[in-house]
């Protein structure tokens, strides 16, 4: 039995799944709907049976469902993997981390790995197979209080160009959010936490109030950059695109993008008719995939 045990600790673990549905077996294991039934009527709407809309609106653990079985799924060649980042995964690496992220077929191939579910290390210019990343579910909540703290110190400084445009001299106030909360661990002692972006005032100007840009501030531009540059696989979706160009959408899990407010990453496509990477395959990511994944980690 020791040497039983010993040998079964030796063997690779992976959290990558089979599609029975194109692989059946005797024992009946692996994940039950192909990808294609994942998609199922696509994006649709709130009256769109089996579409995304219709089931993160109207049954979520139906979309739970879809998006964990979806997520370590892997995904054969024939569906459009690779090339990654750029035409063909070739380019300076100086200036495109993505072109060492190496090639993975599933999203579990760097996350969700059972030596990897809670641990963190390596970056983009790793091979997954040498990846500890960190585990991808919550991270939603990250998401919103970012988004959050992002609208206080935004108040913030509006109302500091405000009063500096009416008394003509430049203001500075200090950007903090959240407050503060008490927690009291006996009867006469408390105490205090106050969360801030920056312990520092910074001058905002009258005349040329300063913007905030950022690489990735969504889940879902992680989403749609990770599918493309770990799995080369392209995610059509329009509205992430349109909020690149400067227009806002809320997605369906309720995250605001505003391309007037923020630098927002465009996807590789919004036409589900496109071949971005010229391999043949078209909606390679259709944007209902996209939305569950995106719901997955809200």
């Amino acid at each position: 039995m020791s040497a039983v045990a010993i040998w079964l600790a030796a063997l690779p673990v992976l959290s990558q799944s089979i599609d029975r549905t194109q692989n059946p077996n005797i024992a009946n294991a692996g994940i039950a709907k192909s990808l294609a039934l994942e998609v199922g009527a696509g994006r649709g709407d709130l009256q769109t049976p089996d579409s995304s809309s219709f089931i993160i609106a109207r049954d979520p653990f139906r979309s739970d469902s879809a998006r964990t079985t979806a997520f370590p799924t892997q995904v054969p060649a024939r569906t459009g993997t690779g090339p990654l980042a750029g035409p063909d995964g070739s380019g300076d690496i100086n200036t495109n981390l993505a072109l060492g992220a190496g090639l993975v077929d599933s999203c579990a191939g760097c996350h969700g790995r059972p030596r990897g579910a809670a641990g963190f290390g390596g970056d983009v210019v790793t091979r997954p197979d040498s990846r500890d990343a960190p585990h991808l579910f919550g991270l939603g909540l990250k998401e919103m209080l970012a988004d959050e703290i992002t609208s206080d110190l935004r108040a913030i400084r509006a109302q500091a160009v405000a009063e500096a445009q009416s008394s003509h001299h430049p203001v500075s106030k200090t950007l903090v959010s959240k407050g503060s909360i008490t927690a009291p661990s006996a009867p006469t002692v408390t105490a205090q936490l106050t969360l801030r972006r920056s312990k520092a005032s910074i001058p905002i100007c009258a005349c040329a109030p300063s913007s905030c840009t950022a690489a990735s501030i969504s889940m879902r531009e992680f989403v749609v950059g990770a599918l493309q540059n770990e799995m080369g696989l392209q995610a059509v979706d329009p509205e992430l695109m349109a909020a690149h160009n400067g227009g806002r959408f809320v997605t369906p899990s309720g995250m605001v993008l505003d391309g007037s407010l923020d630098q927002v990453e465009g996807p590789p496509t919004d036409n589900p008719a496109a071949d971005p990477d010229g391999d043949g395959v078209v909606n390679e990511i259709p944007t209902s995939l996209v939305d569950h994944f995106e719901f997955l980690f809200a």
